[in-house]
């Protein structure tokens, strides 16, 4: 069997499932579309498995022997919460393989939301030495421990992070961390199943895991009815987050946390993650 562009079906989906595994951020829609033929490639190219941008049973077979890239999230679970970050490899390739500055409150942003307000000299060549020159590295040195800021951007817009490297250290080196900095702020994480982990992990990497002050009063609260065993409750104050945003210009943030309450309640075959 050998699935091309155009094709579409149960296949499909079982083949984007699979992609998913090495980081490919696909929708399992069943459309073998450019999005797929795309996440083909860059599968190929991984393997490595050189060939055409189509899915024979060879690479079918490698994807599938593949582990989960998280056993905290499975694959389902990081599709979603780099979805949240950076939309689908195409946008990836678009708008965010150069650095970024998100908002007033958030630092020189690289790869899959790797926000260097966050990092430091030893950290971030810890994260990223295999991937990108000494060089580079010192010419992010100045954004580090720091609000973003225009002259900061401007300092280092011209880097390129490629693809293949921000899904590396998204899934070796970010996911661990924040994982643990959710299992600290929620520490029954690992009594939730997939969807509800991944909900609250979106939640902390997305927002930190401080509770202190009255705009982590819903991220408290959370903590709160799952130490009383209480987790229906918790869809609602995802939605509840959403008074801390202005609806024009802070949507993405606000339709984020509704997704996340989705995936609490609904799981990921809502959202096509499944």
């Amino acid at each position: 069997m050998v699935l091309k562009r155009g094709d579409n079906g149960e296949g499909v989906k079982d083949l984007q499932r699979a992609l998913n595994r090495i980081g490919s951020m696909l929708l399992i829609d069943g459309d073998f579309g450019p999005g797929t033929e795309a996440a083909v490639i860059d599968a190929r190219v991984a393997l490595p498995k050189p060939g055409p941008p189509t899915a024979d049973d060879d690479l079918l077979r490698a994807l599938g022997a593949l582990p989960h890239p998280s056993p905290e999230l499975t694959s389902a679970g990081v599709t979603f919460v780099a979805r949240e970050e950076v939309s689908s490899p195409v946008e990836y390739r678009r708008k965010y393989i150069h650095p970024v500055w998100p908002s007033a409150d958030s630092g020189v942003t690289i790869g899959i939301g790797y926000d260097l307000r966050f990092s430091s000299p030893e950290k971030l060549s810890a994260d990223w030495a295999r991937f990108v020159s000494s060089d580079v590295l010192g010419r992010f040195g100045s954004s580090l421990g720091r609000r973003g800021s225009d002259a900061l951007l401007a300092g280092v817009r011209d880097i390129s992070i490629p693809l293949p490297a921000a899904i590396s250290v998204f899934l070796s080196r970010m996911m661990p961390e924040h994982i643990g900095n959710t299992r600290t702020a929620y520490p029954t994480l690992d009594s939730l199943p997939p969807a509800r982990r991944t909900a609250l992990i979106s939640l902390v990497f997305n927002r930190g895991n401080d509770f202190a002050g009255d705009r982590r009063t819903e991220m408290k609260r959370i903590r709160e009815l799952l130490d009383a065993g209480d987790g229906d409750g918790v869809a609602q104050q995802f939605e509840s987050m959403t008074r801390l945003w202005d609806p024009v210009k802070e949507r993405g943030v606000i339709e984020r946390r509704r997704r996340e309450a989705a995936l609490w309640t609904k799981g990921f075959a809502a959202l096509q993650l499944e």
